[in-house]
């Protein structure tokens, strides 16, 4: 197959336009375009206060564009108006695309009062109207998949960092969403408790999970992703394979930050 018919087969999952974004007189994201494909897992580096948290917060609804256009699927999430502004879809519409996508923090953000089980199920029925039986039954599964199916009844505060991350990936994977977006999943956790973390996401990139991640772990970055961006003053500096990106930077910036990365 040629490189433009691959091109034609590619479904596209997520879609970003010429999108921007400040904070007061900050511009934080200038004219930044990207797009995510079924199966691909697309890592997202760059140094702190580059615009990488903005733009995962962007694209999961937790902040709004101040002009773009955003897309999941044939979801049309925000586009522009006659003015060059985003104007954003009707309440349903938000609704329909937050189903498509999870979303892991850093933090974990899990409920610090609800056991393991109910932080899994309470947005499955309360939300999407699930049955509990089928919403317990799909928690087992992923809690067994984590290596957590001993821990449905407890609370947070009783799991180690790594547990609760692995949890809170769990429930992001319980609508079973078409992509899952990370956030530094593993910033609060010590050297020990990452790698738990990295082989449960190593391992959803092996069964072709979509995956957009943020991170600051670079070798993991390299060995997990498609596709890398290395973002810097809000925008793409650059972008292409990972062995292209990390072997072989085009950009003085890139490889600047990459040597300061080793």
């Amino acid at each position: 197959m040629t490189q433009e018919n691959n091109a034609d087969a590619r479904e596209i999952l997520v879609e970003l336009d010429h999108a921007k974004k400040s904070f007061g007189d900050t511009e934080v994201l200038k004219d930044l375009s990207l797009s995510v494909g079924r199966g691909e897992v697309l890592a997202i580096i760059g140094p702190s206060g580059g615009g990488k948290s903005t733009l995962l917060r962007c694209c999961t609804l937790l902040e709004t564009l101040d002009a773009g256009t955003l897309r999941y699927g044939d979801i049309e999430v925000a586009h522009n108006d006659a003015d060059g502004r985003a104007v954003y879809a009707d309440k349903a519409t938000l609704a329909s695309a937050r189903r498509r996508f999870g979303l892991v923090f850093q933090n974990f953000n899990l409920f610090p009062h609800y056991t393991v089980m109910k932080n899994l199920i309470d947005a499955p029925i309360s939300v999407s109207k699930m049955p509990r039986a089928e919403a317990e039954e799909r928690a087992r599964r992923l809690l067994a998949r984590m290596n957590l199916q001993d821990k449905e009844d407890m609370v947070p505060c009783e799991l180690s960092g790594g547990q609760q991350q692995r949890v809170a990936i769990a429930r992001a994977l319980m609508q079973n969403p078409d992509v899952l977006f990370f956030d530094e999943p593993t910033s609060a956790l010590d050297p020990e408790l990452t790698k738990g973390v990295l082989r449960v996401i190593r391992d959803l990139a092996e069964e072709h999970m979509t995956m957009v991640i943020v991170t600051h772990e670079m070798k993991f970055a390299r060995d997990v992703a498609d596709h890398v961006i290395f973002m810097d003053g809000g925008v793409i500096v650059e972008e292409g394979t990972a062995e292209d990106v990390f072997d072989r930077p085009q950009h003085e910036r890139t490889r600047s930050f990459l040597k300061g990365s080793e």
